[in-house]
């Protein structure tokens, strides 16, 4: 059976850009956002802003997950002499 590894990056850095609560997605594809000074330094603000930034990038992520776990499955079901044409016919 297949093991897993999940892997999180996450950058709180200081900036000069303006305050924006609206969550981008940067020409890397990672997801970003800019909070204030207030909320950086408060445990829970912190944590909220993080967890909502890094959301799009949790379902992106297990999206593809399980778009390539369906497609290992058809594949395997395939060489295996699976079911290839899952329409049939009925002729009366």
């Amino acid at each position: 059976m297949s093991k897993y590894r999940i892997k999180v990056h996450v950058e709180l850095e200081e900036c000069d850009e303006s305050e924006n609560h609206e969550i981008t997605q940067n020409s890397d594809g990672s997801f970003s956002t800019v909070i204030s000074e207030k909320d950086a330094i408060s445990i829970d603000m912190c944590k909220k802003f993080v967890l909502q930034t890094a959301y799009p990038t949790i379902r992106k992520a297990v999206s593809n997950h399980f778009s390539q776990i369906s497609k290992k499955s058809r594949n395997k079901s395939w060489r295996r002499g699976g079911n290839h044409n899952q329409s049939s016919s009925i002729q009366s």
